[in-house]
């Protein structure tokens, strides 16, 4: 980006929409708009420009920014984006492609498409299966597997399968809506399955090696 600096535009009308912070649907203040080129050699074809939003939330009277890319030709469907505050990146000890499915879950959440969320974290939950060698072809099995395997307990497993239901009724019509509370809540707990598998539960048996490992050497000290 540029470093020319932007004078403040004047304050816009406030908006409606879901905090970042208090995660409620509540009327944001515009508090200034900037806007700043881009200086990206591979968008000098089609020179593009970022507009950045600052809000203040009149609910829980927290900050939060908004950017929103601008293109030469007509683009006002641009969805804007929060970078502040920042969205908690996942673990690189999670598997890529998982990541990537994950990743896709969230961006339907923040478009509002919550049924196309819920269907990608049942795809997030199939892609876990695959990972750790779970042939079985049913969701329902292979949730069955992972907790009979140890991979997971009888706990995470209910949550899982909870996913998988709400999953089953993004994928299929039934002229039932999923709403914005259950998307939010599927894509914790399959953000906290992930951690559990393949964060919390590798870490820990790394830290079990290490103690079992020191526990010779301390015997012989005492």
């Amino acid at each position: 980006m540029s470093e020319t600096e932007v004078p403040l535009t004047p304050p816009a009308e406030p908006l409606v929409m879901i905090c970042p912070h208090c995660n409620l649907p509540a009327i944001q203040k515009v508090k200034g708009q900037a806007e700043e080129s881009s200086d990206d050699p591979a968008v000098e074809t089609y020179p593009m420009s970022f507009e950045f939003t600052l809000l203040q939330c009149e609910n829980c009277d927290k900050v939060s920014l908004q950017v929103r890319d601008i293109w030469p030709f007509d683009s006002p469907g641009e969805v804007p984006q929060f970078v502040y505050p920042a969205r908690r990146q996942l673990s690189s000890d999670i598997p890529e492609k998982l990541r990537q499915e994950f990743e896709e879950a969230r961006t339907c959440f923040d478009t509002k498409a919550y049924t196309a969320t819920v269907v990608m974290v049942r795809r997030t939950l199939e892609g876990i299966a695959v990972d750790n060698g779970i042939a079985e072809r049913n969701l329902v099995r292979q949730i069955s597997k992972m907790r009979d395997q140890g991979l997971i307990d009888t706990s995470i497993a209910d949550w899982a399968d909870g996913l998988r239901v709400l999953g089953n009724q993004g994928a299929h019509y039934t002229g039932r809506k999923v709403s914005r509370e259950d998307a939010n809540d599927a894509l914790d707990f399959a953000e906290a399955l992930l951690d559990h598998i393949y964060v919390y539960k590798r870490r820990f048996e790394e830290f079990k090696k290490r103690r079992e490992a020191k526990l010779p050497h301390q015997a012989s000290t005492h």
